[in-house]
């Protein structure tokens, strides 16, 4: 069956594309990509290149190659015959050069000889030939340009010669080179298709163009525009790099015990047994694990005297009202952190398990009205106020510049003057778990935790001490789980609010409120950065009195 080949059918221009150059250029690729649609993979054009000539007479043998050597190109309809050619110099090619109508000169982008061999060698021999025929500089091989070199010179045949950084051609020595000849440049990569069909189509318009000036009489080639530019490549995304991803820290809380004991950064000083001993703590962890502490952190303590004056007079109003009432209401209103040897009395309506019964709160005769402000323990910085009628075990709290335990340098800290019946052991025992989340009970006496922890409604803790003295204590791993889910949803809140935080980063796009606490116990870099010598750690803080803030601390900004 005879296949039709074009060259009878009107208004059809054949082409004649005649394609040389170096060896191991990529000139049969490149044919074959047009021709035959053929796509490889970089391994398979680097590991199995063979020295070969795609055959012309496939247009007879092969439909499909027939078909897709038709096309339109500004509106005239072509038949591209490409023509492959042998690489070695002294090879005769005068057969494949006659009646060309475009030459395509390839040379790879990957071998400096290659372009040097189109001035003195490949360009002449084509003048010789076919002086008038147009020529289309291309530069092949151009994901060799971005790829990792070491991969493919792994990938290439035995004893092929490996390719240097040195060897990848820029786009600038490839256009500097068709300019000095005059001629198109364009490049290509057989791995990405890209710049094949553009190659191809300005080479038809080159042909078209030099036809045109012989057959002037052809209207339809008047319509067939110059070579046009080639849009820039756009280079493969590299590879993403491999993120080690560090271990979730232990449920255990292991990082904030470990901050717990060392005190750094800490912003709390609560002084017990009337100020003999100082317990360092931290405003993040208390609050975030605890609510009596929550609403402690968030009282205003740079109120006005007017603001006193009218929480004043609302107190004196609701103590009229109140002392009509029976003394046994009277007595149920106020709260005091005294021991009731009789276990009479309870905390707040709570019901007490078995184990607590022996040593229960008591209510005492104290009044439960705020105190006056001259009365009012406002420390040296005149901010503060007392804490006898907010919550019983609470005197007063207030702000003062204390020496930071670990650093010696001076730190604003919120001072909170606890009732002196409370010991250290035991309310060591409930910082911790506040921190870690987990009872150490060689801490005190368990019964005191207890009372303690029943005092700052952390009723978790005392149903840890009743799952001990219980025997009981595996349950107490139930616990600690739900209170690390819990006490993570309320760090995303303040972190999201900007609540407590004592320290702002000032980035290119804003300002970023953070907590130095939780930067400390998760980053070693911060840990360091805040310790050691670095002007974060001793930057002057601003004055309190000089802003109001929701958390009463100030913020150290750093850019």
């Amino acid at each position: 069956m005879d296949i039709d080949t074009d060259y009878e059918r009107p208004n059809v221009e054949t082409i004649k594309c005649v394609v040389v150059g170096d060896n191991a250029v990529g000139k049969t690729r490149l044919i074959c990509a047009r021709a035959c649609n053929a796509t490889l993979t970089q391994y398979q054009l680097l590991a199995t290149h063979v020295p070969t000539v795609w055959a012309i007479d496939q247009y007879r043998v092969c439909q499909e190659v027939l078909e897709r050597s038709r096309d339109v190109v500004d509106e005239v309809s072509v038949s591209l015959r490409l023509w492959d050619t042998f690489g070695d110099h002294h090879k005769d090619r005068r057969f494949a050069y006659g009646r060309s109508d475009v030459v395509v000169l390839c040379f790879s982008l990957a071998n400096p000889n290659s372009l040097r061999h189109v001035r003195t060698m490949w360009y002449p021999e084509i003048k010789h030939f076919c002086p008038r025929t147009p020529i289309i500089l291309v530069g092949c091989q151009l994901d060799l340009r971005y790829a990792d070199l070491e991969a493919v010179n792994r990938a290439r045949r035995p004893l092929a010669k490996p390719i240097k950084p040195t060897d990848i051609l820029p786009p600038e020595r490839g256009h500097e080179v068709a300019k000095e000849l005059g001629i198109p440049y364009f490049e290509t990569s057989i791995v990405a298709q890209f710049g094949v069909k553009d190659v191809f189509d300005n080479a038809i318009r080159s042909a078209l163009i030099s036809r045109r000036h012989l057959q002037f009489w052809k209207s339809h080639l008047k319509r067939v525009q110059r070579p046009l530019l080639q849009a820039p490549f756009l280079p493969p995304r590299p590879p993403r790099p491999v993120v080690g991803i560090p271990d979730p820290p232990p449920i255990d809380g292991e990082a904030p015990d470990s901050l717990f004991c060392q005190s750094l950064c800490a912003d709390v000083l609560f002084l017990l047994q009337g100020g003999a001993t100082r317990v360092f703590a931290h405003k993040v962890y208390l609050a975030t694990s605890c609510s009596k502490f929550y609403d402690l952190f968030t009282l205003d303590l740079l109120a006005t005297e007017s603001d006193w004056e009218g929480e004043e007079r609302a107190v004196s109003g609701e103590e009229d009202e109140q002392s009509r009432r029976g003394a046994k209401e009277q007595a149920g209103r106020t709260k005091s952190l005294d021991i009731d040897k009789e276990g009479e009395g309870g905390a707040r309506g709570l019901k007490r398990p078995p184990i607590l019964q022996q040593g229960s709160l008591r209510t005492s005769k104290s009044d439960n009205a705020l105190p006056a402000r001259s009365q009012c323990p406002l420390g040296p910085l005149g901010a503060g106020r007392g804490l006898s009628g907010w919550e019983r075990g609470f005197l007063s709290v207030y702000l003062e510049h204390i020496a930071d335990p670990e650093t010696g340098r001076l730190r604003l800290m919120t001072v909170v003057s606890m009732d002196g019946l409370i010991q250290e052991e035991p309310f060591q025992a409930v910082l911790q778990y506040l921190y870690t989340g987990s009872l150490d009970e060689s801490r005190g006496d368990l019964m005191q935790v207890a009372t303690i922890a029943e005092l700052l409604e952390v009723f978790d803790l005392r149903m840890m001490v009743a799952n001990v003295l219980n025997r009981e204590s595996f349950m107490n791993q139930e616990i600690t789980k739900a209170f690390h889910v819990r006490r993570a949803n309320r760090i995303k809140e303040c972190l999201s609010k900007g609540t407590f935080a004592d320290v702002v980063f000032h980035l290119d796009d804003g300002y970023l409120p953070a907590h130095k606490p939780l930067l400390i116990s998760s980053c070693d870099w911060m840990a360091a950065m805040f310790r050691g010598s670095f002007m974060e750690s001793y930057i002057e803080e601003p004055h309190p009195l000089s802003f109001k803030q929701h958390s009463s601390s100030p913020i150290a900004i750093f850019g």
